[in-house]
Order: C-alpha cells, then sequence, then structure tokens
C-alpha cells in the first residue's frame, strides 16, 4: 500500500512563496515513494462551518462542496503540508474557513476521527523580517493539529516575503522543506 501526502495551499498567489514552498516538501515526499497531491484553496468552491452540529451526530460535514471531499483527501494522507501566508497577524481567510470545517473531523467527546500517526508540516510566509511577530498564528494552528492527532515534523517560516518570489533567494530554506518532505 502506498503511503500518500498532501499539499494544501491558502495563498492566493499561484507559484507564490506559499505555493513552492508547500511543492517542494511535497516534493521531497514524493522522492521518499510517497503519492502526492496538491490542493489550491483559493480555486476551491466552499462555505465556512455553518455552526449546525450535523458533524457531532454524524461522522462527517453536513455541507457538500470543494472542502467535504478536501477533508475526506486529509483523512486519507498520511502527511499533510498546510501552507498559508499571514497577511493580518493569522492565515489567509481561505486557510481559515477550511481551518473551521476541519472542526468536523472530531467527534461529540472532541476526539479525533482521523487515523492516529499522521504526519504535518506548516508553511508559512510573512512580510515582516521578524518571525516571531506572527508566531501566535502558527502555535494556534499546531494546536489545532495537536487535537487532531498529527504530529507537527517541521514548520518552515520565510520573512521579508514581499516579493511573490522572494523564496528563491533562501536555498536553505527550500532545502529544509525538500528534506521535511523525505522526513514523512
Amino acid at each position: 500500500m502506498s503511503m500518500k501526502a498532501i499539499g494544501i495551499v491558502g495563498s492566493p498567489r499561484k507559484n507564490g512563496n506559499v505555493d513552492t514552498l508547500v511543492q517542494t516538501v511535497l516534493q521531497g515526499a514524493k522522492e521518499a515513494g510517497y503519492e502526492t497531491a496538491k490542493y489550491n484553496l483559493n480555486e476551491m468552491k466552499y462555505r465556512g462551518c455553518q455552526a449546525c452540529e450535523y458533524c457531532k451526530k454524524n461522522d462527517h460535514c453536513r455541507l457538500d462542496d470543494d472542502v467535504s471531499a478536501l477533508l475526506k483527501e486529509i483523512a486519507g494522507a498520511d502527511a499533510v503540508v498546510f501552507g498559508s501566508p499571514i497577511y493580518f497577524y493569522q492565515f489567509t481567510g481561505q486557510f481559515r474557513l477550511m481551518e473551521d470545517r476541519m472542526y468536523s473531523l472530531i467527534d461529540s467527546g472532541f476526539n479525533s476521527r482521523l487515523k492516529a500517526g499522521k504526519k504535518a508540516v506548516i508553511v508559512t510566509s510573512q512580510g515582516n523580517p521578524d518571525l516571531s511577530a506572527y508566531e501566535k498564528a502558527v502555535q494556534e494552528f499546531a494546536g489545532v493539529l495537536k487535537l487532531l492527532g498529527f504530529e507537527l515534523t517541521e514548520t518552515i517560516s520565510l520573512g521579508n516575503a514581499h516579493a511573490p518570489h522572494a523564496i528563491n533567494d533562501r536555498p536553505d530554506l527550500l532545502e529544509r522543506a525538500k528534506a521535511a518532505g523525505k522526513a514523512f
């Protein structure tokens, strides 16, 4: 049975810094023998959580849209790369809508519905060169991943990323990203 790694890009910029980092992690995973797939949230059609609690009485979200399909992909994956720029102290709106829908991955007793042993990498970019300025956004999402039972294996953050291709000037981070994928 082949192992599967997926990447989720919360950036509206196709081939931008976050997209490139997520793709690089997936490239490392592919070299390690994983089957890979990448999902760009900005190209998907979905709504935010409706607070209906349907998912607590059933094992899935009531909504039938692109994020519902993505949640099934997350459930079926062995490793997930979660990527988002940080624009205004938090991950993008596209990412946060998807993150809220991840609520359906826990049951009414707040236990994860995901199989144990999934690995995760978080990838971010921000204009501020001080990575600690928005560290709280990463820590909060890391808490979500912990609740869901993921093992967070790496966090890669690019600062001073005003230019859409600033990552190309950081071969050290690209190498870390590829190594993170190979380590899944």
